[in-house]
C-alpha cells in the first residue's frame, strides 16, 4: 500500500500566490504570507503575527470590510467574496474571499488594479463609441424595449434622449406607420440571431423626412442574446445626391439620344461607347453597324487627316477643337456635308475619352452654292449694266462725231483726235475685262519681291521722271523668297505706282515703297503725295468702274484685288484728304 506523504499546510500557504492571511476572532493576526506581507506594506511577515489589523490599519474600520463582511462571517459563519479599493498607502483595487473557520477567518486577496483599469478603458471605449458615435444607436432588451441611446439619435430625429427611453421600438411615433411592421420583423429576426439592414424614413421633430440606413445586430453574452443594437445612419444627403445624380444622368440621355445632331462616344482606345437615334439616321448606320465599323470608313478619305489631327489634340489634352468641316458617306454611299466638333470627356477632372458632335449642313451647302450662284448672276448684271454705261458714252460720241463728218466737207483732223481716244477707252475697258473674265493660271515659282520691285521701278520710272516724281524702295535685309506668279505681281505693283503718280496729278513729289517681315507675312507698302481719299471712297474701292480719276475705269484696282485674293493675301488701305495714301499689300511666306 502506498503511504501518501505528509503535507505541510503551513509550507502550503506560503507558497499561495495571492495575499493571504488568518485573523482570529479578535482581529490578531495569527498567520500572514509573504505576498500578504507585501500587499499590507511590510517588509516581513513576522512584523504582523500577533498585532491587531485594527491597530494596524484603522482605516479598514471604516471600509466596507469591517462594516459588511466580517460580521458577517464572524456571526454567521457565511463565506463572502467582494471588490474593495483599498486606499493610501495601497491605492489598490482587491477581489477579497473571507471564509470562516473555528476560530476567526482566513481572508484570500487578489490584486485586481489592472483588471479594473482595463475594465474602465474599455468602459470608456464603449462610451465613447456609443455615446459620441455620429449615427443614432438604440440598445433595445429582448422585449424591444429602448433602454438607451446617444447623442447621435437626438441629432438625427431632433428628439431628446428621454422620449425614447422606455418606449417600444416598433411603436415610435416618428416612425411610418407602414415601416412600423418592418422594424418588428426585422426585430425578432435579429433575436434569433440574425444581422438585418434597411432603410426606411423617419419623421424630424422640425416636420422634415429623413432618410435612414438602419443596421441591426445581437448583443451576446456567453452565447446568449440579451439585447438588440440599432444603429441608425442619417442617408438623407446621399439619397438627394443619388437622386441629383439620376436626374443629371437621365438629362445628359435626354440630350444626347434626343438631340438633333449625331453624336458618338469612344473611350481613349478609341473603342465606341454609344451612339444617338439621330447619328444612325443621319449616317444610315445602326448601333450595331457602328460596332463593326472602322470610323474612317465613314468618311471622305481627304477629310481623315484632319479628323485624326484634332483627335490626337483631345488626346494630347489640349481641349475642345473649333468646328470643322467634313464628308460623311453614308450608308447607301451618298455625301453627307457636316460640321463636326470633338469634345473631351472628363470624370473627376480625368480624361477619359472623347465626343464627335455632327451637324448636317447639306441642305445649308446647297442653299449657300445657290446664293453664291444668285450673287454671281447678281453681280454679272451689274458688271453687265455697268459695262454698258461705260461704252454707251464713247460710242455716242463716236457716232456723233461720224454724222458730223457725214454732213461736213473739209479736213475734220480734230473730229479724229476724239475719236480715236474714245476708241481707246473702248479698247482700255475691254483688256480689262478680258483679265478678269479668263484670268490667267497662276504659275507660281520662288520669286524674291524687292527684286519684282525693281523691275517694276526701272519699266515705270522713265514716266515717274517725266512729272518729276522719284520712285524709293527700302528693304529689309534678307527678306525671304515667296512662292508666286511674278508676272501678276508685277501687274499690280505697276497699277498700284501708276495710280499713286495719278492721285499726285503729275506734280512733283516721291512714291515712297517699303517691303518689310511681320510674323509669317511680307507687307509691301506703296506710300503717295496724292490728293487721299474719304473713307467712303476707300470702302468702294474695287468695284467695277468706281474711280477717283479723271480717265480711270475703276477696272485696274478690281483687278489688283483679284490678283492678291489669289495669292492668299489681303489689302489695306489708310488714306487721309490731302495728305496722301498708303496701300499695304500683304502675302503671306507660305502658301496655302
Amino acid at each position: 500500500m502506498e503511504i501518501i506523504p505528509h503535507l505541510d499546510l503551513v509550507e502550503i500557504m506560503k507558497q499561495i500566490t495571492d495575499a493571504f492571511f488568518v485573523l482570529n476572532r479578535n482581529g490578531e493576526f495569527k498567520f500572514i504570507n509573504k505576498r500578504g506581507a507585501e500587499i499590507l506594506n511590510r517588509n516581513h511577515p513576522n512584523d504582523l503575527i500577533g498585532k491587531l489589523i485594527w491597530d494596524e490599519f484603522p482605516e479598514v474600520l471604516k471600509s466596507n470590510f469591517h462594516l459588511h463582511y466580517y460580521r458577517t462571517v464572524m456571526e454567521k459563519q457565511i463565506p463572502v467574496e467582494f471588490d474593495e479599493f483599498f486606499p493610501e498607502p495601497l491605492n489598490r483595487w482587491y477581489h477579497v474571499r473571507v471564509y470562516p473557520i473555528t476560530d476567526g477567518i482566513t481572508v484570500f486577496i487578489h490584486d485586481t488594479t489592472d483588471k479594473k483599469l482595463r475594465q474602465k478603458r474599455n468602459a470608456a471605449y464603449y462610451e465613447q463609441l456609443f455615446m459620441k458615435n455620429h449615427d443614432g444607436i438604440l440598445l433595445l432588451d429582448v422585449d424591444g424595449k429602448i433602454t438607451n441611446v446617444n447623442d447621435g439619435i437626438e441629432r438625427i430625429s431632433g428628439y431628446r434622449s428621454s422620449y425614447f427611453i422606455d418606449k417600444q421600438y416598433f411603436d415610435l411615433e416618428l416612425v411610418k406607420r407602414e415601416d412600423l411592421g418592418l422594424l418588428r420583423t426585422a426585430f425578432q429576426k435579429v433575436r434569433k440571431g440574425d444581422i438585418q439592414h434597411g432603410i426606411i424614413d423617419i419623421f424630424h421633430r422640425n416636420g422634415a423626412i429623413i432618410h435612414c440606413d438602419i443596421n441591426s445586430f445581437p448583443v451576446e453574452v456567453m452565447n446568449e442574446i440579451v439585447g438588440v443594437f440599432a444603429i441608425v445612419r442619417d442617408v438623407t444627403q446621399i439619397k438627394e445626391l443619388e437622386c441629383s445624380l439620376r436626374r443629371s444622368e437621365q438629362r445628359h440621355r435626354s440630350l444626347k439620344y434626343h438631340n438633333p445632331e449625331g453624336i458618338c462616344s469612344f473611350d481613349l482606345n478609341g473603342k465606341l461607347i454609344g451612339v444617338n437615334p439621330a447619328l444612325e439616321r443621319m449616317s444610315g448606320y445602326s448601333k450595331e453597324d457602328f460596332l463593326q465599323l472602322h470610323l474612317e470608313q465613314l468618311f471622305h478619305p481627304k477629310d481623315i487627316p484632319t479628323l485624326n489631327e484634332c483627335i490626337q489634340d483631345i488626346l494630347d489634352g489640349k481641349g475642345t477643337v473649333d468646328s470643322f468641316e467634313i464628308t460623311m458617306i453614308n450608308k447607301e454611299g451618298y455625301y453627307v456635308h457636316t460640321v463636326v466638333t470633338v469634345l473631351p470627356i472628363y470624370i473627376d477632372e480625368k480624361l477619359e475619352g472623347f465626343y464627335l458632335i455632327f451637324k448636317d449642313v447639306t441642305k445649308a451647302k446647297k442653299t449657300e452654292e445657290l446664293l453664291i450662284q444668285s450673287e454671281k448672276l447678281f453681280a454679272v448684271g451689274q458688271l453687265a449694266a455697268s459695262i454698258v454705261h461705260e461704252i454707251r458714252n464713247p460710242l455716242t460720241s463716236l457716232m456723233g462725231f461720224l454724222q458730223l463728218i457725214e454732213h461736213s466737207d473739209g479736213e475734220k483732223n480734230e473730229y479724229l483726235k476724239i475719236m480715236s481716244d474714245e476708241l481707246m477707252r473702248i479698247h482700255s475697258i475691254t483688256n480689262e475685262l478680258l483679265v478678269l473674265a479668263k484670268p490667267q493660271a497662276k504659275k507660281t515659282i520662288r520669286e524674291n519681291i524687292p527684286s519684282l520691285l525693281n523691275d517694276v521701278m526701272k519699266l515705270m520710272g522713265s514716266q515717274a521722271m517725266k512729272v518729276g516724281i522719284e520712285l524709293v524702295l527700302y528693304s529689309e535685309e534678307k527678306v525671304p523668297d515667296i512662292m508666286c506668279d511674278g508676272q501678276q505681281l508685277k501687274q499690280v505693283f505697276i497699277n498700284l505706282i501708276k495710280n499713286g503718280i495719278e492721285a499726285m496729278d503729275e506734280k512733283p513729289g516721291k512714291i515712297t515703297i517699303r517691303v518689310m517681315r511681320k510674323d509669317h507675312h511680307i507687307i509691301i507698302s506703296f506710300t503717295d503725295e496724292g490728293i487721299g481719299m474719304t473713307p467712303e471712297q476707300i470702302k468702294k474701292l474695287g468695284e467695277p468702274f468706281f474711280t477717283t480719276k479723271q480717265k480711270g475705269t475703276g477696272l485696274g484696282m478690281l483687278t489688283t484685288f483679284k490678283i492678291i485674293e489669289n495669292h492668299d493675301g489681303n489689302i489695306e488701305i489708310e488714306s487721309e484728304v490731302g495728305k496722301g495714301t498708303t496701300i499695304h499689300v500683304i502675302l503671306p511666306i507660305q502658301s496655302k
